[in-house]
């Protein structure tokens, strides 16, 4: 206290130089020379790096006591110097170990909570985490440090959803800069020059697609971002991460990290078109009414340009790079179709329920079946890039699913009740038809999965029409099609596969028959003994007895099938019956 202040700021100053130069320079000495330091115990210690350690400890310290408590520098030479000794730690990380990175990043993603000034500088603070990430970057790809990797990715992951979360007004513009830029990073610097091998997933890639991922969940949802720029900023770092896992194969984190925010930003809008139906009606509802968070994105149409853009983005990038990799790494190649597929039909199905009309829209079922059409042309294409060719392989499997997925949706969108549950019937039969050409074993399954949709279809609606819709004239209504023709369907196509796929599928598709004809004929039965309305009245004594003789009949019918044409199936369902 009896010195005056510029005296006690200089001794300060020469006693912190003096301790970290007097720590640095034994550190370089016992590293350079390789020194055994004469204390017990530390024969094992690495003490170069502890020295150093100390050094920066010491130096982070000063400058923190020198600004916050003592008030001998400002915040902006405080968070120059400490951003200095950050990176300086980081980089001599080189020579002494992955430990002394870990401190430099420690300390230089501190730096911003140690400073306290009044004039905020956002930009200021992403520009100095960008150096950061960087600089860490590069260090930890020049000695393969993964944990150094993620745990940058990590802490600037978290200081941007800090500032989207605790800023009052927070700017899209340096959300989409920290995000590129640590894009970037990971591009550039770790997954640089000799990583770009087809072996595993990078487990650092796993940090910046959840980051990132959640980043643009909140420009699309996030009311201070709500409205058409936050949402092309969102595209904009989809794309990106996409165009990063094209570029580095290793970044497949990054594919479902794309997917997944794509999948999960089209399913948030039907909530709320379940609690605001008038949304789709074709005006503007006040805006008091709804609700932040949605009301620009709903009604505004930019939301299906963007889903169209997104859609073709992941059909490009998946099929190209799926017809890359199926013969060396079939299972990444699986990976790229199976978000090439997915994203489209969520992206068309949740449009066409907010947006399009749910009876019949042709404009959607014409997406639809263009959706069906490029799938299916694309499995064909992957399947001749196999090795060897047309093997039918995960990849074309999910292609061809998702061909098959359309085509429901198609037949849902452009057709009325009646006509999409007939239809989906028939539809059965295309792929066992198939199976002659092709031996995939997707196909089969896909014949399956057309009964399933029919079965599932016919439970939710027994009428197939509608009860108000149902004519009430005996054998000649809509039952007799809705049940009759799947199960006319259902037969022929457990012939094919029958021939070319002996397991399940064929079983399957003979049960699948056996159990719409018999529908057929009870459905039948109880529309005529109550004057056309299917669930009026109890059942009686006499329709039970036409049940049993049908029962007793279909099963004479099974077995005589049985002898002719062995199976397991309709052996065991005529003795059910």
């Amino acid at each position: 206290p009896e010195l005056p202040a510029g005296a006690a700021r200089h001794i300060l100053d020469v006693m912190v130089l003096v301790e970290q130069v007097d720590r640095g320079s034994a550190g370089e000495f016992i590293r350079r020379t390789g020194f055994r330091v004469p204390v017990k115990g530390a024969a094992g210690a690495y003490i170069p790096a502890i020295l150093t350690a100390a050094g920066a400890f010491v130096l982070f310290g000063t400058i923190y006591a020198a600004h916050a408590v003592y008030g001998f520098v400002g915040p902006t030479a405080a968070f120059l110097s400490l951003g200095v000794v950050a990176l300086g730690t980081i980089a001599l990380a080189l020579v002494h170990g992955q430990a002394l990175a870990g401190i430099g990043l420690l300390g230089a993603l501190a730096t911003p909570l140690l400073i306290d000034t009044q004039s905020r500088n956002d930009w200021a603070l992403f520009g100095y985490l960008a150096i950061v990430l960087a600089a860490a970057g590069f260090v930890a790809r020049i000695r393969s440090w993964t944990f150094l990797m993620t745990a940058a990715f990590t802490g600037t992951g978290l200081w941007t959803l800090l500032y989207i979360g605790e800023t009052a007004d927070p700017d899209f513009r340096i959300v989409l800069f920290v995000d590129l830029v640590t894009l970037a990073v990971l591009a550039f610097a770790w997954l640089g020059r000799g990583r770009t091998g087809q072996g595993g997933v990078d487990l650092p890639t796993v940090a910046p697609g959840l980051f990132v991922g959640v980043s643009a969940l909140a420009l699309f949802f996030a009311p201070a971002f709500a409205g058409t720029a936050g949402m092309i900023a969102a595209t904009v770092l989809i794309a990106a991460m996409l165009g990063v896992a094209l570029w580095r194969r290793p970044a497949l984190a990054l594919v479902y990290a794309a997917g997944v925010t794509t999948v999960l930003v089209f399913l948030g809008i039907l909530p709320l078109v379940a609690a605001y139906p008038d949304i789709t009606g074709g005006f503007f509802v006040p805006t008091e009414l709804l609700p932040p968070v949605f009301g620009t994105m709903v009604i505004n149409g930019p939301v299906r340009a963007i889903g169209a853009v997104l859609a073709a983005i992941f059909i490009g990038a998946g099929f190209w790079t799926g017809r890359r990799l199926v013969a060396s790494v079939p299972v990444w190649a699986a990976t790229w179709i199976a978000w090439a597929v997915a994203v489209p039909l969520v992206v068309g199905l949740t449009l066409w329920v907010t947006y399009g009309d749910i009876d019949r829209d042709y404009g959607y079922a014409a997406v639809a079946l263009l959706l069906m059409v490029v799938f299916a042309c694309g499995g064909e294409w992957m399947a001749r890039a196999e090795e060897p060719p047309l093997q039918g392989g995960p990849a074309v499997s999910f292609a061809l699913t998702g061909a098959g997925l359309a085509a429901l949706l198609f037949l849902h969108m452009g057709f009325g009740s009646g006509l999409t549950t007939v239809l989906a019937g028939a539809a059965a039969f295309v792929p066992a038809l198939a199976t002659r050409k092709r031996s995939y074993p997707v196909l089969g399954w896909l014949a399956v999965g057309a009964a399933v949709a029919v079965l599932v279809r016919v439970a939710f609606d027994p009428t197939v029409v509608g009860a108000d819709a149902l004519s009430r004239i005996p054998v000649s209504n809509w039952l007799l099609p809705g049940y009759g023709i799947p199960a006319r369907a259902f037969a022929p196509s457990a012939c094919p596969l029958a021939r070319t796929t002996r397991r399940a599928p064929r079983p399957a598709m003979e049960a699948a028959a056996a159990l719409f004809a018999l529908l057929l004929l009870a459905m039948l039965v109880r529309h005529g003994m109550h004057g056309g309305v299917i669930d009026d009245g109890p059942l009686t004594l006499a329709e039970q007895a036409i049940y049993t003789l049908i029962a007793l009949g279909f099963a004479a019918i099974l077995v005589s099938i049985d002898m002719r044409s062995p199976s397991s199936v309709l052996r065991y369902s005529s003795l059910v019956l």
